[in-house]
């Protein structure tokens, strides 16, 4: 046994996996258990080395970017109103203010440095030999509404229902109040679309996915 175990660890050790050692039939070492490993979902995200193109995550990219244009589709005719019935001075101020505010709280903070890893990260997880459904709804996919841990799909339809609810309140203020604060919405929003394509094609060229966490769940 002694002189067994000694072989073993020079065939494993050594790294020489052949058809016949006892790394490559599943065989553990003498006093090992030879109860078989499956890699956790954590482990297997960490085997993906490199960012690959496929038809499932250009449509979760394309998806995610579609869907925050269409919410800013309606805002941009208030904010641009300011140029059309003018602002006083102390307007003005609020106006920049307002898009400087929401470029970092909302666009490089929360997009830049949050949202958008995530999306694209969770986007890289899809090919053509994913799920139908996980490729059908890439976009929902990729920001993590369904197929992840439990907390981030909480922290994914908050965030939702709070832009809905910011909006339906915003829409009730007069103007100019409303094109001040729907600038900063803007702003953010047009940063956050811009960041999720330069970190998927930043990630396409030099071949290495988002340092973020994609959040799925332990089970499969």
């Amino acid at each position: 046994q002694a002189h067994f175990a000694r072989a073993w660890a020079a065939e494993c050790g050594s790294g020489r996996w052949v058809s016949n050692s006892p790394c490559a039939n599943g065989m553990a070492a003498p006093g090992r258990s030879t109860v078989p490993w499956h890699p956790t979902a954590t482990e297997q995200v960490k085997e993906v080395a490199r960012a690959r193109f496929s038809v499932a995550s250009a449509w979760a990219v394309i998806g995610v970017i579609g869907m925050l244009a269409n919410g800013m589709r309606k805002l941009v005719p208030v904010a641009l109103q300011p140029f059309s019935q003018g602002l006083g001075p102390a307007g003005w101020v609020a106006y920049a203010l307002s898009g400087a505010f929401f470029a970092y709280a909302e666009g490089y903070r929360g997009f830049q440095l949050r949202f958008s890893p995530l999306v694209v990260r969770r986007a890289f997880l899809l090919d053509a030999n994913s799920p139908a459904l996980q490729q059908a709804f890439a976009p929902a996919f990729a920001m993590a509404f369904f197929h992840a841990k439990m907390r981030r799909k909480v922290v994914a339809f908050s965030l939702i229902f709070g832009i809905f609810g910011l909006a339906a309140t915003v829409k009730r203020l007069p103007y100019p109040y409303r094109s001040i604060l729907d600038v900063g919405v803007c702003v953010g929003l047009t940063w956050g679309m811009a960041s999720v394509a330069a970190i998927y094609v930043q990630s396409l060229h030099t071949g290495r996915v988002p340092n973020a966490d994609p959040c799925l769940p332990s089970e499969p």
